[in-house]
């Protein structure tokens, strides 16, 4: 729990209206997007539905929760990690092989599994090639320790199939951008809400979702006009 409030939206991508929104005082993004989805999708009255968001959200058990309940998850992965963090191959270069369980490296040499252990409640998997590693040479490019590891987690499939969906569609990321921040910037810009005026969680709440409904009226107006609007709310 962090000092502060983490507000939490749903855009609608079509017409950028507010489909489901939260406050928070949890300081991080991660594992609030299938909460989040979840909500818009009872909201909207649908059991299937696309979510994008930003690498904030990168969580392989929230990517799980989401493909479970019907959510197919757009979340790009972070660029991170103690490799990446001292200048060596990230594990993106390593290709996977789902048939043979095993890793191709960047030399060409293969990696099979070796150990095994947990990564909070996930199996994680090691794998490595002691003897390709010795005379790679690749390796001062790879590791400073006598030989490599690349370890997988026993669902990280469901981080495969995401990745498979967010290279068949190199635009999405883009469309997420146009959608989620435009109630984000009317709402500071036009409302002049940069801030809360109230504290404690429930008050914020409270004047959160205050805020959704206005923006969503003022939306609604420009899309449909008054009278679409009252015609709408007659119906």
């Amino acid at each position: 729990m962090g000092v502060g409030y983490n507000v939490q939206i749903a855009v609608d991508g079509k017409h950028k209206l507010i489909a489901e929104q939260e406050v928070y005082n949890q300081v991080l993004d991660l594992g609030l997007l299938a909460a989040t989805t979840q909500a818009a999708m009872e909201t909207l009255d649908v059991k299937e539905i696309d979510a994008v968001a930003d690498r904030g959200y990168f969580k392989i058990e929230d990517i799980e929760a989401c493909e479970k309940a019907g959510i197919t998850a757009y979340v790009p992965k972070p660029i991170r990690g103690l490799a990446i963090r001292e200048g060596f191959f990230p594990k993106e270069e390593f290709l996977y092989d789902p048939s043979t369980d095993v890793f191709i490296c960047p030399g060409g040499a293969t990696l099979s599994p070796r150990y095994e252990g947990k990564l909070r409640e996930n199996k994680r998997v090691d794998y490595c090639n002691r003897a390709a590693c010795k005379g790679c040479a690749l390796k001062p490019r790879c590791t400073a320790n006598t030989y490599r590891r690349v370890f997988r987690l026993e669902n990280e499939a469901v981080l495969d199939r995401m990745a498979a969906r967010l290279a068949s569609r190199p635009g999405i990321l883009d469309r997420r951008r146009e959608s989620v921040e435009h109630p984000f910037g009317t709402i500071k810009q036009w409302m002049n809400q940069g801030a809360f005026l109230m504290r404690w969680l429930d008050n914020v709440r409270g004047e959160f979702s205050l805020t959704a409904l206005a923006y969503n009226i003022r939306r609604a107006i420009t899309l449909v006009g008054v009278p679409g609007l009252i015609a709408a709310v007659k119906a």
